[in-house]
C-alpha cells in the first residue's frame, strides 16, 4: 500500500522520488511510457529553469512550472506578460508499490505499441487512484485519471473495456467473485441502493466523460454502448430517488421540529417540493415503494406544508409569464401541453438538478462540465456523504437533526464534482486538459 510520495528538486538540477512502504523509505525511477507518448520521458532533466513541480490529485501527472526563455518572446507583448508555463508529465506508469493485476487481458496488438508491463502498471495505478477518491474526505477531482482514460480509450480500447469492467465490479463487492459486470446489469437497481453516493457520482463521470464519449466508435472504440448507457441510467434513477427522498424527509423533520416548537431557522430549507411529487407521480410504477409512502405523507400535510418548505406547483415563463407545467426534472417548455402547439412557439427552460424547480434567468446559476445540468438551488453537504439509498430503511429522527443543518455547497447532485458559474464561450477555458 502507498503511503506517501515525495518529489524534491535539488540543486544538482535533478529531480527524485520516494515510496514509504512496510516502515522503508525506496526510492522509485521517475519515468514514464504512455501510448500517446513518441518516446519515454526521464523527469530528471525537467528542473532545467524550474520553478517547482507537484502531483495531479488522482497522482498520474506531475505539473512542472518552467521559465520561458525571454529571447523567444514577443517583446511588446509576451515579455511583458508571460513568465513561466506549466507543463503535464505523465508518471502513472511507474511502479509505485501498488500490486500488478494480471488479470487485465493486454492484446498483442496494444502490446506492441506499449509493453504489458507498462499497461498493467497504469491499470494498476488508475484503479488505485479510483479507489481512493470512494473515500468521501477526499475532493472529487479527476481531470488527471479521466485524461488518462481517454488516452487509453483512443490506444488500447480493449484494454481500458477489461480495465473498467474490473472497477465496476469492485465498486458494488468488496470481493470480485461476487460480482461480475453481468450479474451487475441483471440485479442493478438493488445493488445501487446498497452503494455509496460517492460510488455512483463516480460511476456516471466514467460513463459520460470516458466509456459514453465516442459512442460511433471512431476510435475503435470496442466496449458496450448499451451496457455503459444502461449503467448510467439506473445510477442517474437511483441518485434522483435519493434526492427527492432526501428532500421530502427534511420537510418532515422540520414538521416534527415545529410540532415539538422547536427552532428550525438553521435547518436546511427544502424547495420544488411540488415539482418532486409531481415526478413521482409520473413514475409512480417505478419509483421505491417507500418513496411513495413518503410523497403521500407530504400530501397529507395540506396548507401546513408552506411553513417548512417553498411548496408552489404553478410556475411562469420568464419571458412570456405563461404558465409553465411540469413535464420533464431537466427541461420544460412554456404555454399548452397541447401537441398542437407549434414548438417553436414555446419557450424552453432549464429546470434546476436539485429541486426539479424553474432556473431563474435573472440570477446567477452553477453548471455542472460533466453532465451538463444547471442548478439553482444548492443542497447539503451530508447528502454527497450517503453510504446507502435512504429508502432501504426508516433513520432516527435523533440522527436526523445534523443532516439537514450541514450548510449546502455547490456541488452536482448526479456527479459530485464542484459546480461552475456560466461563463461565456469567448473566454478562456478552466480545465487545464
Amino acid at each position: 500500500m502507498r503511503i506517501l510520495q515525495i518529489s524534491h528538486l535539488y540543486q544538482d538540477n535533478s529531480a527524485r522520488c520516494w515510496i514509504f512502504e512496510k516502515n522503508q523509505l525506496e526510492e522509485v525511477p521517475v519515468h514514464t511510457n504512455f501510448p500517446e507518448l513518441k518516446e519515454s520521458i526521464d523527469l530528471s532533466v525537467v528542473s532545467h529553469q524550474c520553478f517547482g513541480l507537484t502531483l495531479s490529485p488522482g497522482e498520474v501527472m506531475i505539473a512542472v512550472v518552467r521559465s520561458l526563455d525571454p529571447n523567444m518572446l514577443d517583446q511588446m507583448y509576451q515579455a511583458r506578460t508571460q513568465k513561466a508555463v506549466v507543463e503535464f508529465i505523465w508518471i502513472g506508469g511507474q511502479f509505485l508499490g501498488i500490486p500488478l493485476n494480471k488479470d487485465i487481458y493486454i492484446s498483442n496488438k496494444q502490446s506492441a505499441k506499449s509493453s504489458e508491463t507498462n499497461l498493467l502498471w497504469w491499470g494498476s495505478n488508475i484503479l488505485w487512484s479510483l479507489k481512493n477518491y470512494e473515500k468521501c474526505e477526499t475532493g472529487l477531482v479527476l481531470w488527471d485519471v479521466i485524461a488518462a482514460l481517454q488516452v487509453l480509450m483512443k490506444f488500447a480500447p480493449a484494454f481500458l473495456e477489461t480495465l473498467m469492467h474490473k472497477w465496476v465490479s469492485d465498486l458494488f463487492s468488496d470481493d470480485q467473485q461476487c460480482v461480475s459486470i453481468d450479474t451487475l446489469c441483471q440485479c442493478r437497481k438493488d445493488m445501487m441502493s446498497n452503494v455509496s453516493s460517492r460510488k455512483l457520482h463516480l460511476l456516471n463521470i466514467i460513463c459520460r466523460k470516458v466509456m459514453l464519449r465516442d459512442p460511433a466508435g471512431e476510435n475503435g472504440n470496442s466496449t458496450s454502448t448499451d451496457l455503459w448507457s444502461s449503467l448510467l441510467l439506473s445510477s442517474e434513477r437511483e441518485l434522483r430517488e435519493r434526492l427527492v427522498a432526501f428532500t421530502f424527509a427534511a420537510v418532515s423533520n422540520r414538521m416534527s421540529y415545529f410540532r415539538k416548537g422547536a427552532c428550525a431557522e438553521n435547518m436546511w430549507f427544502p424547495v420544488g417540493v411540488a415539482q418532486m411529487r409531481s415526478w413521482v407521480s409520473m413514475n409512480s410504477g417505478g419509483v421505491h415503494n417507500q418513496l411513495r409512502s413518503l410523497s403521500s405523507t407530504i400530501k397529507r400535510l395540506g396548507s401546513r406544508i408552506n411553513s417548512v418548505c417553498e411548496y408552489s406547483a404553478e410556475e411562469t415563463c420568464a419571458y412570456c409569464s405563461t404558465p409553465v407545467h411540469f413535464e420533464s426534472p431537466d427541461i420544460a417548455l412554456c404555454g399548452s401541453v397541447d401537441p398542437a402547439i407549434v414548438p417553436t412557439e414555446r419557450h424552453k427552460l432549464s429546470r434546476c438538478a436539485a429541486s426539479m424547480r424553474l432556473c431563474s434567468v435573472l440570477e446567477p446559476t452553477w453548471y455542472c462540465v460533466c453532465c451538463g445540468g444547471m442548478v439553482d438551488k444548492l443542497v447539503p453537504e451530508t447528502y454527497f456523504a450517503m453510504k446507502t439509498s435512504p429508502l432501504l430503511g426508516a433513520a432516527n429522527p435523533d440522527d436526523e437533526s445534523s443532516l439537514y443543518s450541514a450548510p449546502a455547497v455547490p456541488r452536482c447532485p448526479f456527479c459530485g464534482i464542484l459546480l461552475q458559474r456560466l461563463m461565456p464561450e469567448f473566454l478562456l477555458s478552466v480545465s487545464p486538459v
